[in-house]
């Protein structure tokens, strides 16, 4: 068949062939530039995203940072058993508005990807000393009891904050959902080339048939609760959590039985070398600033 084709044909052919190639690297051309002017406009976008949470953050982080310790200060001025109470509901009502706009802004920044690690020695212990105290309200007002069991040196190499909020609704969660007068338990020890955290509770439990959805974000799967004697709370804590644990090469899981329940929380250990300052040994520093399921 090519014998009966003429030059001219072919040069026609050809000709036509290379048009329909300049053609196609024009648009080609085109969208490669559509897409990049796009992923500019993203870019600029992520930018003003990220400069709007770190203004919203020091707008409500600075206000509510002064009025806790400006509460901190008004307790600790003998007043008349009225007015100690309503200081004392002011400081609680703060401690918990506290806690919810710190979730918001973690959801908010894991959402924007925002959530880069920085890795210091970090004592476990004190760590948890100060998350019981910031939950003390909620201790006292149920009569909890709170084991902590250490089995490893304390200090370790982590994020700080990262375990700070981690442990705050872990803890706060196995308060809720305990039955009054009931013991939550803080275990940590050293399994393989990982840190372990366990946190227990008797009380309220969270079924096994949840496990797939119990971590979504906003989502809350205690329709009717014997232990928890409110309501607050806008369902972030444990997609939060999830997402740190994650963002620190580790998994979280839990296991239910009858009253009791166990949070797992499992973390790679870090090497010392891995650690970008030694200096922070605690959570002090940044107290006012700013799936798939694993089987036990």
């Amino acid at each position: 068949m090519m014998d009966d084709i003429s030059d001219a044909q072919l040069l026609a052919e050809v000709k036509k062939r290379f048009e329909q190639k300049n053609e196609t690297l024009k648009e080609l051309e085109f969208l490669t530039k559509k897409l990049y002017d796009l992923n500019e406009k993203l870019r600029e976008t992520d930018k003003v995203k990220g400069e709007f949470l770190s203004l919203i953050k020091n707008v409500f982080n600075n206000p509510i940072g002064s009025l806790l310790n400006l509460s901190s200060m008004m307790l600790k001025n003998d007043d008349s058993p009225r007015t100690q109470t309503m200081k004392l509901l002011l400081d609680v009502e703060l401690q918990k508005l506290n806690f919810q706009l710190g979730n918001i802004f973690t959801a908010a920044e894991i959402e924007a990807g925002e959530i880069g690690s920085h890795l210091s020695s970090v004592d476990i212990d004190m760590l948890f000393e100060e998350v019981c105290k910031l939950l003390g309200y909620l201790i006292e007002d149920k009569s909890l009891h709170v084991v902590k069991k250490i089995e490893m040196p304390s200090k370790i190499v982590s994020d700080a904050k990262k375990l700070h909020t981690i442990l705050m609704n872990l803890v706060s969660n196995a308060c809720e959902y305990s039955f009054r007068g009931n013991t939550v338990l803080f275990r940590t020890y050293i399994q393989n080339d990982t840190v372990v955290m366990e946190i227990s509770n008797t009380g309220d439990v969270i079924a096994k048939e949840h496990k797939k959805e119990v971590f979504n974000r906003f989502k809350k799967v205690d329709k009717q609760s014997r232990a928890r004697e409110s309501v607050d709370g806008l369902g972030l804590g444990l997609s939060v959590v999830n997402a740190l644990v994650e963002s620190l090469e580790g998994s979280i899981d839990y296991d239910s039985s009858e009253a009791l329940t166990i949070f797992k929380v499992v973390l790679k250990l870090q090497e010392a070398s891995a650690s970008e300052s030694v200096a922070s040994e605690s959570a002090n520093e940044f107290m006012f600033d700013d799936f798939e399921m694993k089987e036990f």
